[in-house]
C-alpha cells in the first residue's frame, strides 16, 4: 500500500537525516580514542565528557605538567639513592628533559593558548612524549643491561604528549570559541 511505502520512505529519510545532523559531540572520546592508551586518557580526565577542546587541552598540558613534575622528585631522589656514576649520568639525561618538558608546559596556557597560537600546542604535544622516549633509551644505550627504574613515568609522559597531541588536533580542527 502508498501508506506503508510512504511510512518506510519517511523512516528511511529519518535515518539518514539523524546521521548526517551533527550530533553534540563528546570531545574527551574523540580526544581519547587518538592517544597511545585511550583507557588511561579516559580515566585521568575522568566521566565528564562535557568540556570543550580549549578546556580539555589546558587540561592535558596541566595533567602532563603534575606527572612531569612528579617524575622530576623521583628522578631526584633516585639521583641521592645512587652512587654509580651510570646511573647518575641516566638520571640527569633524564632530569633535563623532564625539566626541558615542565618549562615549556609551563608557558603554554599564557604564551600558546591564551594567545591562540593552537598550532603550536601540537609540538609541545610531541616533543613531551619524545622526552619520555629518550629517557627509556637512554638506559637502554648506557645502563649496561639495567632494567629502567623510570619505566612505567616515561610511558605515562610519552602518552599524556599524545593526549596533548590529539586535544591539539581537536582544538585545531575545532570551530568552537576558545572557551
Amino acid at each position: 500500500s502508498s501508506l506503508s511505502s510512504f511510512s518506510s520512505t519517511l523512516v528511511l529519510y529519518l535515518i539518514v537525516a539523524s546521521l548526517m545532523t551533527p550530533s553534540t559531540s563528546n570531545h574527551l572520546s574523540d580526544m581519547c580514542i587518538k592517544t597511545k592508551s585511550p583507557r588511561f586518557c579516559l580515566q585521568v580526565f575522568g566521566l565528564n565528557p562535557h568540556r570543550r577542546p580549549y578546556a580539555l587541552t589546558l587540561e592535558a598540558v596541566n595533567l602532563s605538567l603534575k606527572n612531569a613534575s612528579a617524575t622530576t622528585k623521583k628522578i631526584h631522589t633516585l639521583l641521592d639513592q645512587t652512587n654509580e656514576e651510570n646511573l647518575k649520568e641516566i638520571y640527569n639525561y633524564c632530569l633535563r628533559y623532564y625539566n626541558n618538558v615542565i618549562d615549556i608546559l609551563g608557558g603554554v596556557e599564557e604564551h600558546v593558548l591564551k594567545q591562540g597560537f593552537y598550532s603550536s600546542v601540537k609540538p609541545v604535544g610531541n616533543f613531551v612524549l619524545e622526552a619520555g622516549q629518550f629517557c627509556e633509551n637512554k638506559f637502554q644505550t648506557t645502563g649496561n643491561g639495567r632494567v629502567s627504574t623510570l619505566t612505567e613515568d616515561n610511558k605515562n609522559l610519552r602518552i599524556f604528549g599524545s593526549i596533548i597531541v590529539a586535544a591539539a588536533d581537536l582544538l585545531t580542527n575545532s570551530t568552537s570559541p576558545k572557551k
